[in-house]
């Protein structure tokens, strides 16, 4: 039979299945730090469907092998456990945690982000193992915690798990990404002096120091590369010290949130930052920037340090792992596949410093994550357990 046949038929015939799988997967509420539940179950579905191994590791990732046949490529498939919080459920068209399955889609929170492209993965490599199919190459399967947070998750997976490619599953509607910008969290701390507010000029209120820095960061000079275009820079939360109306605040905290290109260090961001509010000093203010870090404790008792953000990473559009892979996509597509990259930050960064070429794929679309519209397709699901296992065959031979 047909190669391609083959798999086309695979992909339908346990497309029931894995409809079934994200539904099930919705119906667990899994935020960041409670995804015992979902691991748990997820185990045991890869045990179910004969995974060669499949254990949870000490952060609480879920990871199941497929041995290969012996001397390809080892690939990793990367999707995450956790999901943001539903927020009103009363705004949902279906409860954010029924998996419901209706008009031609799976509903529910991490329908998309990332449960949906989770369940594809696993039913593609258990269908080529049954088929007798599997490549030369070693598969992963994996299911990562705390993405949504703090990226621990995969920093924890590529210590103790290495291959020679991944394919992280954030929505790219079934094309290839290559690239993600990263993200930096600044806090600006303006100290000035406290007084009551009926007194103002026995104080030095930061709020006036606030205001010439808001508007000279106007004129910060973003980078840009061909690839991403700009970075991109956005002052966000303002926090005080004081709790009355009538108070001069001691202190004043500006959030910064900055989403960088590869070439951009937290260092270069931070110099730069550090020069626009010396231009706006005045006697009696003292300011200093933070790059804030968290201690963000796993299900599992493991704990571990993490800045917020994740890092950014690109992978050249003429490395073999992008060729290859959209070649396999539009060889079993029968359509072009377009190279492109997120505009969010993804965990690939981790892969990438781990010396493991990446790319995204998923049959997910960007615009339903994080909303209360969040669904997935089960047209899309079918060509994502298609394009899954066309990229298996193709990579890891």
């Amino acid at each position: 039979m047909d190669l391609a046949k083959r798999l086309k038929d695979l992909a339908r015939n346990s497309l029931d299945d894995t409809v079934k799988l994200t539904s099930e997967l919705i119906k667990i509420p899994s935020l960041s730090g409670q995804e015992r539940e979902v691991a748990e179950y997820t185990l045991k579905t890869m045990q179910d469907l004969d995974y060669d191994e499949a254990w949870i590791d000490r952060a609480g990732n879920v990871i199941g092998k497929m041995k290969g046949t012996g001397g390809g490529k080892s690939i990793i498939f990367n999707s995450h456990l956790d999901i943001v919080h539903e927020g009103d459920e009363t705004k949902w068209k279906y409860p954010p945690y029924s998996g419901q399955i209706a008009e031609g889609k799976v509903w529910g929170r991490g329908a998309s982000d990332t449960k949906g492209a989770f369940a594809a993965q696993i039913y593609a490599a258990h269908n080529l193992k049954k088929e007798g199919l599997l490549p030369a190459g070693d598969v992963y399967v994996t299911g990562v915690v705390h993405e949504e947070d703090s990226g621990v998750g995969s920093m924890v997976l590529t210590e103790d798990l290495t291959a020679d490619y991944a394919v992280v599953g954030e929505a790219t509607s079934t094309d290839i990404a290559i690239g993600c910008r990263g993200r930096f969290r600044f806090d600006l701390h303006i100290k000035g002096k406290s007084c009551h507010a009926s007194r103002p000029e026995w104080g030095v209120n930061p709020h006036f120091f606030l205001a010439r820095f808001i508007e000279k960061l106007k004129d910060y000079k973003l980078e840009e590369d061909d690839i991403f275009g700009k970075s991109s820079l956005a002052p966000t939360l303002i926090r005080t010290s004081e709790k009355n109306t009538n108070v001069i605040p001691a202190e004043l905290i500006l959030t910064i949130d900055y989403r960088n290109i590869p070439s951009e260090t937290p260092e270069m961001v931070t110099d730069k930052l550090e020069k626009i509010a010396q231009s706006c000093y005045f006697e009696g203010i003292d300011f200093w920037f933070e790059r804030i870090k968290h201690s963000i404790a796993c299900y599992t008792g493991l704990t571990r340090d993490a800045y917020e953000g994740l890092p950014a990473f690109s992978i050249d559009p003429d490395h073999p792992l992008v060729t290859t892979g959209k070649s396999a996509l539009e060889e079993i597509y029968g359509r072009e596949i377009t190279v492109k990259t997120w505009a969010f930050a993804t965990d690939s960064g981790f892969y990438d410093q781990a010396g493991i070429s990446v790319i995204g794929f998923a049959p997910a679309q960007i615009e339903l994550c994080h909303t209360m519209e969040e669904h997935i397709g089960i047209d899309m699901l079918e060509e994502g357990i298609l394009g899954n296992m066309a990229l298996i065959l193709k990579l890891a031979e």
